[in-house]
């Protein structure tokens, strides 16, 4: 069975931390990739909006998932800028925003359609455990 590759860009700033980059791709990648067989995903970590931003211009991504706070503490909102970029790219990758902010009405007022999915928030479980959800279903729904 031939797999088809996919190209995904996260950015978190998560990832600094060494330990969350290694547990995110233990637990949640391994957990995708047994979910979604028919895909060979190949990953690429950012921790900084700008980071994200150019990568996804100069890169060949399919899939982009951003946080919305890259400076910590919950209170960045680095993740809009990164959201406006990446959705008017032509051809444009699925643009995936992956926060535990639980402000709806904010993204929703900021983001205005130009998202296709959203991962996290108060009334989901972690964001990376909805992540890997979203993806699987997404990916397995147009295999």
């Amino acid at each position: 069975m031939t797999k088809q590759t996919l190209n995904i860009l996260i950015g978190d700033d998560e990832f600094k931390d060494f330990l969350t980059e290694r547990i995110f791709k233990q637990n949640y990648v391994r957990q995708l990739q047994d979910q979604t067989p028919g895909y060979e995903l190949n990953w690429r970590y950012e921790t900084d909006s700008q980071s994200v931003i150019r990568e996804a211009i100069t890169g060949t991504y399919e899939i982009v998932v951003t946080d919305l706070d890259y400076s910590g503490g919950g209170r960045g909102k680095e993740g809009y800028e990164v959201i406006d970029m990446i959705s008017r790219m032509n051809p444009r990758p699925l643009l995936i925003l992956c926060t535990s902010c639980d402000n709806d009405k904010e993204i929703e007022e900021r983001t205005g359609g130009k998202i296709d999915f959203r991962a996290g928030g108060a009334r989901k479980g972690h964001k990376f455990s909805d992540l890997v959800e979203i993806l699987s279903k997404h990916l397995n729904k147009t295999k």
